[in-house]
């Protein structure tokens, strides 16, 4: 692989897992640690063998709400706390959010083949200084909200 994709892979999955942990840890008192891996757990189809075809692709079944729904229903199952699945959900979310809005898109309606997304490049260098910036300020708010209440 070029050092160019290594790079710009690395970028988004330290993306992903920031803006995951910074959601986690800004609107929920669960462990922040469940927006690290959640927040990269759809990017967990670059593990399949391409031979394995759609949807088991990248952007495939991973990336879709379907897949999420399912991720947080059973997160709830397993662990029976209600804070726990709004941070997994908040994690796994923002990961879709986030590849929904660049020009790739994901699958909305899996498992119909559709795509559709605004083309936003989320994934260049402004979209993801901008999603740092967010997260920076929420990860600073929640500093600064607990100091006010303690």
């Amino acid at each position: 692989m070029e050092t160019g994709r290594v790079l710009f892979l690395g970028g988004a999955f330290l993306t992903h897992a920031f803006v995951g942990y910074a959601l986690v840890r800004g609107f929920t008192d669960a462990d922040p640690r469940i927006g690290v891996v959640f927040g990269l757990l759809p990017d967990a189809d670059f593990l399949f063998p391409a031979a394995w075809g759609w949807p088991l692709v990248h952007r495939g079944l991973t990336h879709t709400p379907l897949f999420v729904l399912t991720v947080v229903a059973g997160s709830y199952a397993i662990s029976r706390f209600r804070e726990t699945a709004v941070a997994v959900g908040l994690a796994i979310g923002s990961h879709v959010l986030i590849d929904s809005l660049s020009p790739k898109g994901i699958v909305w309606l899996f498992p119909f083949e559709t795509t559709w997304s605004p083309g936003l490049p989320v994934h260049s260098p402004t979209g993801t200084i901008l999603l740092w910036a967010v997260s920076i300020g929420i990860l600073g708010w929640r500093t600064t909200d607990r100091r006010t209440i303690d």
